[in-house]
């Protein structure tokens, strides 16, 4: 069911329909990724104590709700992957390091691996190629859009930080 929810989102998402949430969704993704990249940078200064200095334009602001909901929906994704038994629930009661069970995260793998499989058999059929076409150039162009909105935000502190001029 999870599954079928997410590719239908998908198709909202790269039909002429959903064009108008294009710009917020790239705008999310560009401001989640500097984020995620502050967090990464801060712990990277905090652990050399000091020895690599912070460059311009690091170190910008970390929107905690934002990285929190990005987890959410990574999760939902992950979630979506898992193929449960009969009764709803993995019998391995053994847990990873993620609080996981261990069986969960064999059926997600095996679930990564049957999509990675499924997508690598339409990858080779022409047919299928022509027709998912307009969707990998929607994403590229996503991907795009994103990469260059980071540049400007992370480009923009930079400035400001050399500059001296208050955000």
């Amino acid at each position: 069911m999870s599954r079928n929810t997410i590719e239908m989102f998908f198709d909202f998402l790269t039909s002429k329909t959903g064009l108008f949430l294009k710009k917020p969704l790239v705008h999310e993704l560009a401001e989640t990724i500097d984020g995620l990249a502050s967090m990464g940078e801060a712990n990277l200064l905090r652990t050399s104590g000091g020895l690599l200095p912070a460059l311009p334009g690091m170190n910008g602001p970390i929107n905690a709700k934002r990285i929190e909901e990005m987890q959410m929906l990574l999760q939902t994704f992950e979630n979506a992957l898992v193929v449960r038994g009969p009764n709803g629930e993995v019998q391995s009661q053994r847990r990873n390091a993620n609080g996981a069970s261990l069986a969960e995260s064999r059926a997600r793998l095996d679930a990564m691996i049957s999509i990675f499989r499924e997508l690598s058999s339409h990858l080779g059929d022409e047919r299928l190629r022509r027709n998912s076409g307009p969707l990998l150039e929607e994403l590229q162009s996503v991907a795009q859009l994103v990469a260059v909105e980071v540049l400007e935000i992370r480009g923009s502190r930079a400035v400001r930080s050399l500059l001296k001029v208050g955000s």
